[in-house]
């Protein structure tokens, strides 16, 4: 969007309001008096070319101002990385976790060996053996008769 530009305080009560939350719960979060943010909001639906809030929030998701978030795991410390944005706390605890689980499945793959690998190898014995034993070519100990 080419159009004025809005402040963080200004973007952060877009946000909340394109969330749901009231002026009054916007305002007991962010620690002004409702009648603050009510005036912001009018403010930045006025840079918006808005009529209220809420078209406000239908303009600025449309702009691209308001875009779905992924938090708390790794796509979305993936997104934040990609936008070259730091990380927030969620999505680095998000990202510990997935590096930690990674790690374990990569221990475990390691003490047990990958997986299938010894599964195939027995059927594939068993696979000859069964037509060995089928063609009549088995001895008593599973060997070919002579």
């Amino acid at each position: 969007m080419s159009g004025p530009r809005l402040t963080d305080i200004e973007l952060t009560v877009l946000r909340r309001a394109a969330n749901g939350e009231t002026y009054a719960v916007i305002a007991g979060a962010l620690g002004y008096q409702e009648k603050s943010v009510s005036k912001m909001a009018l403010r930045l639906a006025r840079k918006l070319g808005a009529n209220n809030i809420t078209h406000a929030v239908h303009l600025a998701h449309l702009a691209g101002l308001l875009r779905r978030e992924r938090h708390g795991d790794h796509a979305g410390f993936a997104a934040h990385r990609y936008r070259d944005e730091e990380p927030c706390d969620d999505c680095w605890a998000g990202e510990r976790a997935y590096r930690a689980e990674r790690r374990q499945r990569r221990r475990q793959e390691a003490t047990d060996g990958p997986q299938g690998v010894q599964e195939a190898a027995n059927g594939a014995r068993g696979i000859r053996g069964a037509a060995r034993a089928a063609d009549g070519r088995t001895g008593p100990q599973g060997e070919a008769a002579a």
